[in-house]
């Protein structure tokens, strides 16, 4: 898409995802048993026809860098734009890039900013699961004679509105009122954290975010104050934060119970991945499968019943799998029970071992 280049946040530590980030990114963690977290907002930015894409990384950048490479898998190669790594360097005062926040991280990479000659901006995040088409918000946001369009969602309980921003607007969805993650939130309308600047107020703004360091915390407030023409567009899809434990596991079960919502057969709109090398399913005579989602590589000699087994997992015999997750290159052996497991990438569960969890739980 012309005139319309984005920014992907994809540098969080995820430290509410506990040890599943220990040695990777937040935006870098398996999903759906062949997907990573980053697949979605990378298809989106894709199907939107945005070409030019900066992301930012801090934290266990390498696997994370080298999964994405150039971009080809999202059809983000192209020769011009495509994407660009922002990572952290040493100044010429010889000061490290360090973030201090979401606007202090853009702040850090704002050459990328000038030298575009792109007037609008998207800044987003490399850790939420959805599908949107951005030019439907571009198309919105120069109708409204916008200078800031924060994307927004309506939930059914009220009280998980705590978690995120909170947006009040008028019948016209001008924003009169933004607070992020509030006690007593006073709509269900809620900042899906994606924002869409012009460039030319998104440079202005900027500069502050040495010390309103973060956008939904500090500098969207900010704007807020001195702007009359902030809008938001409500997107009325899918969208799901997986910034916890238990939202990644619902996130997971989710799809697997709508399997229809993951269809990429026959629709324009897909979500791609980096294409994976590993062997076929295989299913020996004693192994059983039931409701499940097997990917590619997967060897099963036990039982898996309503769980997701991810890229070359295997799984011993007389093994008894429920309600789990298994992350990629894990190695279940014989005779194991698990339920409402999520097994760690590339670890081992010896034999015999018996680990049935009343909510989902991390097994590292």
């Amino acid at each position: 898409m012309k005139n319309l280049s984005a920014v992907l946040l994809a540098g969080g530590r995820g430290t509410r995802l506990q040890s599943l980030t220990h040695n990777k990114s937040k935006s870098y963690v398996s999903f759906l048993g062949k997907f990573r977290i980053i697949d979605f907002p990378l298809s989106s930015l894709s199907y939107s026809g945005i070409k030019s894409v900066g992301i930012i990384t801090q934290y266990e950048p390498y696997r994370l860098m080298k999964y994405i490479g150039n971009g080809s898998s999202w059809d983000l190669d192209s020769f011009e734009e495509g994407i660009s790594f922002l990572t952290p360097f040493e100044s010429v005062n010889n000061e490290i890039t360090i973030q201090k926040g979401t606007a202090n991280a853009v702040l850090s990479q704002i050459e990328f900013i000038k030298h575009s000659k792109d007037e609008y901006f998207l800044i987003l995040y490399g850790d939420q699961i959805y599908k949107i088409d951005f030019r439907n918000v571009l198309n919105e946001h120069i109708k409204n004679n916008a200078c800031l369009t924060v994307l927004s969602t309506t939930i059914d309980n009220i009280e998980e509105a705590k978690r995120f921003g909170v947006i009040e607007k008028d019948e016209n969805d001008r924003i009169i009122n933004f607070e992020e993650k509030p006690d007593n939130p006073k709509t269900n309308n809620i900042s899906l954290g994606i924002y869409l600047f012009n460039k030319e107020t998104l440079l202005k703004y900027l500069p502050l975010a040495n010390e309103l360091v973060d956008f939904g915390k500090d500098l969207i407030p900010y704007i807020l104050k001195r702007e009359n023409n902030v809008f938001t567009y409500t997107h009325k899809g899918l969208f799901v934060d997986v910034g916890t434990i238990e939202s990644l596991y619902d996130a997971n079960m989710y799809f697997l119970d709508n399997p229809k919502e993951m269809d990429n057969k026959g629709i324009d709109f897909k979500i791609y991945s980096k294409p994976s090398i590993d062997a076929p399913i295989y299913i020996s005579k004693e192994g059983k499968v039931i409701n499940s989602i097997l990917s590619d590589g997967v060897s099963v000699k036990g039982t898996i019943k309503h769980s997701l087994i991810s890229l070359n997992v295997s799984v011993g015999n007389d093994s008894y799998i429920e309600d789990s997750i298994i992350m990629p290159d894990a190695k279940i052996g014989n005779n194991v029970r698990l339920k409402n497991a999520i097994v760690d990438e590339m670890k081992e569960i010896e034999d015999n071992t018996v680990l049935e969890f009343d909510k989902p739980t991390v097994v590292n």
